[in-house]
């Protein structure tokens, strides 16, 4: 059995290869034979071809140009665009006409607090210093949430900042979302689930003299605001986790 013989009866040969180059250098769609024409060349020794109705040909789809979708030239696609770009806060309402953060208020945050994102740190703290420092700070025609929304980013840095950046804009309305998102993505439930363990499970320490082990039972409440326990079942809890000798 020769292949070349049996090549030669499956494909018929190109016709009109010029008339092929054309379309191909259109951009409509082409083939290297016609599936009509192979389909009524006999099978030798394959059998007849398969009954049934002829596949339907309802023509290649229209084929849209570039142009044609939009109208813009390569270098107008190519120029940057403001839309979709800004940052997470969106436009907050302030009836003065203008309102400009001031200096001193930015260094202020900036140096008195700074929230880094790193694993150690206290995001339920960094909340408590924040509004402790800002409660002070007031602008005629700002509202003091307006004014702590846009002082806020400027008192993160490292990765919370980078974070902060990824958020998506205008996805930020009130003083509100800004801290349920920073919660959540630094003291979320896993975080409470094991600093409520820390409380509950509390053991002074071998060598932990009584002082340190309540400064750091201490510490595990503190960085859990949300423990609900009652000051006397913490108190029991602490006694019952002392070793004998104390």
């Amino acid at each position: 059995m020769s292949t070349r013989s049996t090549s030669s009866n499956l494909f018929s040969p190109l016709r009109d290869p010029e008339s092929l180059i054309r379309q191909r250098n259109l951009g409509e769609p082409s083939s290297l034979f016609n599936f009509k024409e192979v389909m009524s060349i006999p099978h030798n020794n394959m059998g007849p071809p398969p009954a049934g109705p002829p596949p339907l040909n309802n023509g290649p789809p229209p084929m849209v140009r570039p142009n044609e979708q939009d109208p813009r030239s390569m270098e107008e696609l190519c120029q940057l665009s403001i839309d979709g770009r800004g940052g997470p806060i969106a436009p907050i309402p302030i009836q003065a006409t203008d309102f400009g953060l001031r200096h001193h208020m930015i260094q202020q945050v900036k140096n008195t607090c700074q929230f880094h994102g790193l694993p150690g740190d206290d995001a339920n703290r960094h909340i408590d210093k924040f509004l402790e420092i800002t409660q002070h700070m007031k602008q005629n025609g700002v509202s003091d949430v307006a004014l702590r929304l846009s002082l806020f980013p400027y008192s993160l840095t490292h990765h919370a900042i980078a974070w902060y950046d990824r958020l998506p804009r205008n996805s930020i309305h009130s003083f509100d979302d800004i801290m349920r998102k920073f919660l959540s993505r630094y003291f979320p439930p896993s975080m409470v689930t094991k600093l409520r363990n820390e409380i509950t499970k509390f053991e002074q320490k071998p060598h932990e003299s009584l002082f340190e082990a309540w400064e750091r039972y201490k510490l595990s409440i503190d960085r859990c605001p949300n423990h609900n326990r009652l000051l006397v079942t913490q108190i029991d809890t602490f006694y019952n986790g002392l070793t004998l000798s104390h």
